[in-house]
């Protein structure tokens, strides 16, 4: 088997944190169909505001790094750096990078969950269009079951009327067909 054949199709939608508002409601209703009471919609939201945090902690950091470049280039001009300068230089660098290291696994974690909120979506996307196409199917099933009524009472009565011969019910005929 190619590796072509055996990966599964991903289909990625990328919602704004003002497009879930637009489509909560729409949402609301296709979940609560399906015994959900909004989860995926908290989950969103909740997702949205880690992202905006994690924008805002990683602005920040990145002033502290230009605040501590523009401290290092003062301190670098003059050759006299005392040995507590460099300590501290060195525990903010040291600080800086745990924060970056923070940052990113944070950030790591917030894309796990936004490609797991993604999924879940197109599987219930999916299970929705599922029990579309068996409603259709059951109504189209519904419907030649009561045209086969409407004739069989129509067969009736021109049976009452006119004497005909008594007809087979609906649905006799097919299990004699089928036998």
């Amino acid at each position: 088997m190619s590796d072509e054949t055996s990966r599964p199709f991903v289909f990625r939608v990328e919602i704004s944190p003002e497009e879930v508002d637009a489509l909560a409601p729409r949402l609301r209703e296709a979940l609560a169909a399906n015994g959900n009471d909004g989860d995926i919609t908290r989950r969103a939201a909740a997702i949205a505001e880690r992202e905006a945090k994690l924008m805002l902690d990683q602005e920040d950091l990145e002033r502290r790094a230009r605040q501590l470049a523009e401290r290092e280039a003062e301190l670098g001009s003059s050759d006299e750096l005392t040995a507590s300068e460099r300590i501290r230089l060195a525990e903010r660098r040291h600080h800086i990078e745990l924060s970056e290291h923070e940052i990113d696994s944070r950030e790591n974690a917030l894309l796990r969950r936004e490609a797991e909120f993604e999924a879940d979506v197109v599987l219930r996307e999916d299970r929705i269009e599922e029990w579309r196409s068996e409603l259709t199917e059951l109504q189209r099933e519904l419907e030649r079951r009561e045209r086969d009524l409407a004739s069989y009472v129509e067969q009736l009565q021109g049976t009452v009327i006119y004497g005909d011969p008594l007809p087979s019910p609906p649905g006799v005929t097919e299990l004699r067909r089928s036998a």
